[in-house]
């Protein structure tokens, strides 16, 4: 009996710590009040910040993007650094010159010309648009590859390099 009560008394001197936690201290950082995200609207953009990436444009349609003007004007960078965006996206589908004889276009849907009339007729914000969203059903959406300021480049590209190689014929 002497052994029980020992073994008792060594069993709630260890397990006595463990009551600590139910104290009503030990709840001080577990109920405590916090801001939920969203609960509150976010705060206004204060005025006179400099934008580091310049307001982004979301056009509700093809109609809309075409009233826009290329931010860069066609200057030798501007087209060279379109030829290697151009190069990276598009040149798989429309091919090296343009044409739509990439090695995509080969064996699924040939995709447009880009030397032709129909494309170098477009505005330069239409092009944009179909880089950035698709076309036709076939052109899949670059939106989330292409960013902004290269899709205006790959537009100097396809006017400048396939619009001279056009009217050269």
């Amino acid at each position: 009996m002497k052994n029980r009560v020992r073994y008792i008394i060594a069993f709630l001197l260890i397990a006595s710590p463990g009551t600590a936690l139910a104290m009503p201290w030990s709840w001080d950082m577990y109920i405590q009040p916090s801001n939920r995200a969203q609960k509150f609207p976010a705060p206004p953009t204060p005025d006179g910040i400099v934008p580091t990436t310049g307001k982004p444009f979301y056009a509700k349609d093809r109609i809309e993007a075409a009233k826009l003007k290329n931010p860069f004007p066609p200057t030798a960078e501007s087209i060279e650094r379109g030829r290697e965006r151009y190069n990276i996206f598009c040149a798989t589908c429309h091919g090296d010159g343009g044409k739509g004889d990439g090695l995509v276009g080969q064996k699924y849907v040939t995709p447009a010309d880009l030397t032709g009339p129909y494309v170098q007729s477009k505005p330069d914000g239409d092009i944009y648009f179909t880089v950035g969203y698709g076309g036709m059903a076939i052109m899949p959406a670059y939106g989330d590859s292409v960013p902004v300021e290269d899709r205006w480049h790959i537009v100097n590209y396809i006017k400048g390099v396939f619009g001279k190689s056009a009217n050269n014929k």
